[in-house]
């Protein structure tokens, strides 16, 4: 006996942010650098570099320290929205310095990236090259998710403090992440579409045989199984009139051919297995000719709208 799997999915788009400003300097994330996509079920995690603009503001600034902070993720690790969790961003001149935090921490001797301006108008504007970090197999359902930044600086004229520390928000400091829609499914191991499922030889006294395999799903959407069958029971050949009844188990779940089950978005990354059960009545080979006898089950896997706590599976007609 064999399982046939089938998946469908869709990507959504990315928003570009745009910038804001704020005190002595302005600090803009160019481009769309940290507009990214992310597969809670991929083995590689995100690691993106992206340039930081550093505009001064007031022509009496010589340099300015600051921190790139996650606002509401006080306590744990930084979430982007309500989706993954755990992200991180690096200085890349000194990736031993913290730059990044949440909470109240505020630029200090001992933290923040110190950068410094040129002479004139053509020294207003630095940049540096920060870099985005963002573990694999975080939780998240498929959708977009967006995490406003704060920069918090102080500038300097020569060695003193001038004016009072400050912060800038605004959609110019934004990581914009999307999540896509996405099912596969795999028997055994990772690619792998069929299955079969060996009764052996028939024992015409014996009880009932039990045969299994195990459907692994991951998805960031609920999603469908609909259950289908060549004949519906074990035959020689098309046209027989006799063959071996089975019956079917999906998730624990009674089915037959024409009915479904509906199931939550997997978690990740490790997905959701779905044992798959057919039990044959082995008294019923006394009954039929001599033969090989076989059917065909196919499982079809379908997104669906609909809450994406990842809980489990019910069956539905």
């Amino acid at each position: 006996m064999k399982k046939l799997l089938l998946a469908a999915a869709a990507v959504a788009a990315l928003a570009a942010p745009q910038a804001a400003v704020a005190g002595c300097a302005e600090f803009q994330i160019t481009g769309t650098d940290l507009s990214l996509s992310y597969d809670p079920f991929s083995a590689s995690p995100v690691e993106r570099s992206f340039t930081l603009r550093i505009r001064r503001v007031d022509s009496m600034a010589t340099a300015v320290r600051f921190l790139l902070a996650d606002t509401d993720s006080p306590a744990g690790a930084p979430r982007i929205g309500t989706g993954p969790a755990g992200y991180d961003i690096r200085w890349n001149r000194d990736t031993s310095r913290q730059v990044f935090v949440g909470g109240a921490v505020q630029p200090n001797a001992t933290n923040g990236a110190l950068v410094h301006f040129g002479e004139g108008p053509s020294g207003d504007v630095v940049t540096e090259t920060m870099r985005f970090s963002l573990p694999a197999g975080q939780d998240a359902a498929a959708g977009d998710y967006y995490e406003a930044l704060e920069a918090r600086f102080v500038c300097y004229s020569g060695d003193q403090m001038l004016g009072s520390p400050d912060f800038q928000q605004g959609a110019g400091l934004a990581v914009d992440l999307n999540v896509p829609e996405r099912i596969s499914t795999y028997v055994g191991a990772a690619g792998v579409r069929r299955g079969e499922i060996a009764f052996g030889p028939l024992d015409s006294i014996g009880g009932v045989a039990s045969r299994s395999l195990v459907v692994t799903t991951q998805s960031t959407v609920p999603y469908d199984i609909g259950v289908a069958a060549k004949w519906g029971r074990l035959q020689r050949r098309d046209g027989d009139s006799y063959g071996l009844n089975y019956a079917m188990r999906l998730s624990g779940v009674p089915v037959q051919a024409g009915s479904a089950l509906s199931c939550t978005r997997t978690p990740a990354p490790s997905g959701r297995a779905h044992p798959f059960q057919v039990d044959l009545a082995q008294d019923q080979a006394a009954r039929v000719p001599a033969g090989g006898y076989t059917d065909v089950v196919t499982l079809t896997f379908t997104p669906r709208a609909g809450l994406s706590s990842p809980d489990g599976c019910s069956g539905r007609l």
